[in-house]
């Protein structure tokens, strides 16, 4: 098998596109455990999701896979933050408080 193409998907969007296979087909058993676990941690709605990646864009440093790092974790702390990304990328204080904050906002 060959991969073609490879994207960072957060559980939100992981969550939808097994909802939409699941519509197109049957499942296999993997794809429906898959789709189960999907839908017990799955905590923010599309709309949310959409605004939290788009605010999460703002900052600069982030990358795409580190979007989808903080929306799959929800960090609430600076050391959560920290933790997530160890030496991989250097967050300034601001930036951090930014990602807690914006995480914070749109979690509830």
């Amino acid at each position: 098998m060959e991969v073609v193409k490879e994207e960072f998907v957060s559980t939100p969007e992981a969550k939808e596109i097994m909802a939409e296979r699941a519509k197109e087909k049957n499942l296999a058993y993997e794809q429906k455990i898959c789709l189960e676990y999907l839908d017990k941690i799955s905590v923010l709605t599309k709309s949310k999701f959409n605004k939290i990646k788009q605010e999460l864009s703002e900052i600069k440093i982030l990358k795409p896979k580190h979007i989808v790092m903080i929306i799959n974790t929800l960090p609430d702390t600076m050391d959560e933050v920290n933790m997530l990304f160890g030496k991989e990328i250097n967050l300034k204080k601001e930036e951090i408080e930014k990602i807690i904050e914006t995480v914070n906002l749109h979690k509830t």
